[in-house]
């Protein structure tokens, strides 16, 4: 009797979600259909955890029994981040507006400039969605997390850990952490290397330790896997722990850091709880560290970590001192510090990472632009010696610069500025007419599509051509950075050319207006420094399969650098980039 019971409630929940599921949708597609826009249905959440970490895989094993095509919507929306393959094709065939309808309720993906910069601006009527964001409070809530009141106040502590000081360092440790990498895929000649995305991901975190901590490390040593002093240096483990940390969000998203401790969780995702509490206990470490330095009154310390904590530690003595009027003013909390190191660490090496693969696969499938940013940087960095590379030179690099933009352009390693109706329905006008967008929607302004329509782009919006971002200075652009700029009477060639704004109502890969990307600069100076090293004297190509031409193996390399995967990953990153083996060499004229 007591097994009967068992299959019988066994039984019961998978039918009882089917039941559900079915009821809501159809709820769902009523509201859609009520409002006269374009609409497409899926029956499983896009953050159904079981589908975040499988549902690639199961579609693709569809695809291979023959179960689904490439032009189904199985195979179209189903997937995590489905907008960053799809890019504008959808919306030409649907229109800019079209929701995407499932049982846990509705999304409204847009592909439409003007009705984007309308959300933008409509700030307190769509605001940020912050359920989509949930994956980020790893720590609990920061920047990207917070909102109103509280966003502010964590605004107004990070804000001062940016600054162009600290730029110059990413500048000088980026043209480190490239030369080592660029010795490691170049100490054995025509050495094809397919691990370009995990050396990146080396690099850039590198870069990043010493921004954030002022800690230095070789890159050899995060390739090798050898370990600096481990027992009077621990820094090595904020390395192992993010790396771990970011290969695993999406289950300590699901699961929890106390949940990742569980008997019956899989080895691999325990070791992501490890790595929460070793890179809590490093953080914190580090705070009192600087703690220490400011009442020894050393106050000169300039990378990340030691700001913040100087601006918290000012912020607080300022409240002592005002008394209770002071208190709206609060300083962030040792665990909003951490949470907000945290997501530095997170789009200051992920997002920098993925987006420099990118753009060395793409720039492999285009040698004619490899020449291109090489003649800018001869002209510009005229020395071997890359540590007498000053910090001015990244203005003058507006080649590399276009080459940034247009990368981004074409692959972004985000995908969407998420928002959302609230608890009410909100006016929306689209190409002319407004309609009525229910509570609850969740907003999707759609930067593949945006990046990719014919509108905004000309009619092969898929082409690859950076010089789009350049312009010249007498044909009425803008001048260029002050420090870019030649003397007067200078024959300096490249003095008339301008760098497109990085943002633009139908273009904006570091975000826009409030919510800006406060890192944005700092990526910026990270990448183009990085292809300034690269560039000056190598170019790089696509390895030769068997019966391949060169030419065809750029070409299969810049449709490998199109497609994106994301299971299991927040970020959008290239579909088996291994498969891509790339092979430096020194270019003839250096």
């Amino acid at each position: 009797m007591a097994l009967i019971t068992i299959t019988i409630a066994l039984l019961f929940l998978p039918v009882s979600l089917f039941i559900w599921s079915a009821h809501s949708l159809y709820l769902n597609v009523a509201k859609a259909k009520a409002t006269g826009l374009p609409y497409l249905i899926r029956w499983i959440s896009p953050i159904n955890p079981f589908w975040l970490l499988w549902g690639s895989s199961f579609i693709r094993l569809l695809r291979r029994l023959g179960l689904a095509s490439s032009s189904s919507n199985l195979s179209r929306i189903y997937s995590y981040g489905w907008e960053a393959n799809e890019r504008a094709k959808i919306h030409e065939e649907y229109g800019d507006v079209i929701f995407v309808v499932h049982p846990g309720g509705m999304q409204l993906c847009i592909a439409n400039a003007e009705t984007i910069y309308e959300i933008l601006e409509r700030k307190n009527d769509f605001r940020r969605n912050m359920e989509e964001f949930a994956v980020l409070n790893v720590y609990g809530k920061n920047l990207s997390t917070a909102d109103d009141g509280e966003w502010q106040r964590h605004r107004k502590m990070t804000a001062v850990t940016f600054t162009e000081r600290n730029n110059e360092v990413v500048w000088r440790e980026s043209l480190v952490q490239a030369g080592q990498m660029l010795e490691y895929w170049t100490k054995e000649e025509g050495r094809v290397v397919r691990s370009t995305d995990k050396d990146t991901k080396v690099a850039t975190l590198n870069v990043l330790a010493k921004a954030l901590f002022d800690k230095e490390y070789s890159f050899a040593v995060g390739v090798e896997g050898e370990k600096e002093d481990e027992a009077g240096d621990k820094s090595y483990q904020y390395r192992e722990s993010l790396s771990t940390i970011l290969g695993s969000i999406i289950e300590i998203w699901i699961f929890g850091e106390e949940g990742l401790k569980a008997w019956w969780i899989p080895a691999k995702w325990k070791k992501a709880g490890v790595a929460m509490a070793t890179f809590r206990s490093y953080i914190l470490g580090l705070m009192d560290e600087e703690r220490g330095h400011l009442r020894r009154g050393n106050t000169g310390r300039q990378h990340l970590v030691a700001r913040l904590v100087k601006a918290s530690d000012e912020e607080e003595l300022e409240k002592e001192d005002a008394g209770m009027m002071k208190r709206k003013a609060m300083p962030l909390t040792e665990e909003e510090m951490l949470s907000n190191l945290f997501v530095y660490a997170f789009a200051g090496n992920d997002t920098t990472a993925i987006a420099l693969t990118n753009l060395l696969v793409q720039l492999a499938a285009n040698p004619d632009t490899q020449e291109w940013i090489a003649e800018e940087i001869d002209h510009y960095l005229t020395t071997d010696a890359r540590e007498a590379w000053t910090y001015d030179s990244f203005f003058k690099l507006k080649r590399c610069g276009a080459v940034l933009m247009e990368s981004l352009r074409i692959i972004h390693p985000l995908s969407q500025l998420v928002k959302t109706t609230g608890a009410i329905s909100q006016p929306l006008k689209i190409n002319g007419t407004t309609y009525m967008i229910p509570p609850g929607t969740s907003v999707h302004g759609s930067l593949p599509a945006l990046n990719t329509l014919s509108r905004y782009w000309g009619s092969d919006p898929m082409n690859w051509n950076p010089k789009r971002f350049i312009r010249t200075s007498d044909s009425g652009a803008s001048a260029p950075t002050p420090s870019a700029q030649a003397p007067t009477g200078s024959t300096n060639p490249f003095a008339k050319e301008v760098l497109a704004a990085d943002t633009s109502e139908h273009f904006m890969p570091w975000a826009w207006g409030q919510r800006v990307c406060p890192g944005k600069r700092f990526s910026q100076v990270e990448l183009v420094a990085v292809m300034a090293a690269l560039f000056r004297e190598w170019r790089v190509e696509p390895v030769q399969e068997k019966g391949e031409t060169l030419e065809q193996a750029r070409k299969r390399a810049w449709n490998a650098s199109l497609v994106v995967e994301h299971e299991g990953k927040m970020l959008h990153e290239m579909w088996k980039p291994e498969a891509v083996g790339l092979r430096w060499r020194r270019s003839k004229t250096a």
